[in-house]
């Protein structure tokens, strides 16, 4: 009896919080206020590579940034410095796998992260 009531009073109050999901904001970059933009900042291509890969900055406002890569594992593989618009990455050292790279500003600040996979 009590299973069938609390059944009855839960399927209840989802189909009256329907109408407010419905309704919640929108995904679309350009309605989100300053500052919850979420466009790239750095894009990393071609994804997946096999000798090389660029980092490209999207948003520059005229910082400089670096970018920390990663292995799956979590070791640190690479620190790209003082980069301005583009890098270029040669991946010689670099095994098959995926890689995750953070876009940090000069301070440490990080900004972005991404992943990239390496296909040999």
């Amino acid at each position: 009896m009590y299973k069938t009531v609390t059944l009855i009073l839960f399927t209840f109050f989802c189909a009256l919080s329907l109408p407010a999901w419905s309704q919640s904001k929108s995904t679309n970059p350009s309605t989100f206020p300053e500052g919850e933009n979420t466009s790239k900042v750095v894009k990393a291509y071609p994804n997946p590579a096999t000798t090389k890969i660029y980092f490209e900055i999207q948003r520059n406002n005229d910082k400089v940034y670096e970018i920390i890569v990663y292995n799956f594992l979590g070791k640190k593989v690479d620190h790209l410095k003082n980069l301005a618009n583009r890098a270029q990455l040669p991946l010689d050292n670099y095994y098959s796998g995926l890689y995750i790279f953070q876009l940090r500003e000069k301070d440490g600040t990080l900004v972005e992260s991404g992943k990239f996979n390496v296909v040999k």
